[in-house]
């Protein structure tokens, strides 16, 4: 017998059935109330800059001046077969101005206020920064754009908030764990670096079974979990102190007697087909 408990028990002590809600809020059906801080699921790029720039001010407001912002991308030019035929750059492009709107916004609270200059780090990678002498921000940073991210978050003209939305880095490889950072003190120094930076704002779409989920935090609120509808509505099925993992997720729609994962093989499929083709409208 192994002497380490399995993903499912060790979720088991951490996700309460519907009877138990003691330890975590879970919500089991849509008859559910949601959480009275539960920040709803934006319906659309307006709606998601506005959120994002909420919770930046509020975590800076809160002390952290080191944060980290995942933005649902709009989809633009997406294909049957490919969401982004023209990769990184193409994403870019749809970042862009979510990411001009939220630091026009932050930029107007006291002690961040001023100009702010554009240049990229990385032609190839799409990695742009927005520098300005109280806040700063960098979109799609890198492994190999590391060492000019410490210097800017470090540096005399370090600013008082240092933003990196979208990171792409990874640091926990899907085979051995592989690292971006490489190997020793320097993978052990960076992913101590990049990890200082807190999440503020977090938006990000999974498919789970077939189940279209959302993954939303909004500080200083928990962890979210909403499933969302054919028709766009979203159900709020469960909160997190932290971060939930993609088992946690697993647990949350197994409860769920009307989730995908708990239907026939071919009407996954046929709904899964529907989804596909409904993506290629947007994310949101």
């Amino acid at each position: 017998m192994q002497s380490q408990l399995s993903t499912s028990a060790k979720l088991q002590r951490r996700l309460p059935a519907c009877q138990n809600r003691q330890v975590l809020r879970v919500h089991c059906n849509s008859a559910s109330p949601a959480d009275a801080k539960s920040v709803p699921v934006p319906s659309n790029a307006a709606q998601q800059t506005a959120q994002a720039a909420a919770a930046i001010e509020s975590a800076w407001r809160a002390g952290s001046r080191m944060q980290r912002v995942e933005l649902l991308l709009p989809l633009i030019g997406a294909t049957d077969l490919d969401d982004w035929p023209g990769g990184i750059r193409q994403q870019f492009k749809a970042a862009q101005p979510l990411v001009e709107n939220i630091l026009r916004a932050v930029k107007q609270l006291e002690g961040l206020q001023g100009p702010l200059g554009a240049e990229i780090w990385d032609q190839g990678d799409a990695v742009g920064a927005w520098k300005g002498a109280k806040l700063a921000a960098v979109l799609f940073p890198t492994a190999d754009s590391i060492k000019k991210l410490r210097e800017l978050a470090s540096g005399p003209s370090a600013p008082e908030l240092l933003l990196i939305i979208n990171p792409q880095w990874e640091t926990k490889g899907l085979m051995l764990g592989q690292s971006d950072f490489g190997i020793g003190q320097r993978r052990v120094d960076n992913e101590k670096f990049v990890g200082s930076f807190a999440p503020s704002y977090y938006l990000k779409q999974l498919r789970v079974y077939g189940d279209n989920v959302r993954v939303l935090k909004a500080h200083p609120g928990d962890w979210q979990v909403y499933v969302l509808d054919r028709k766009g509505g979203a159900d709020l099925i469960g909160t997190f102190p932290d971060q939930p993992q993609y088992a946690d997720v697993e647990e949350l729609l197994r409860q769920r007697p009307d989730s995908m994962m708990n239907k026939g093989l071919m009407e996954r499929l046929e709904l899964e087909w529907k989804f596909n083709q409904d993506s290629l409208k947007g994310p949101m």
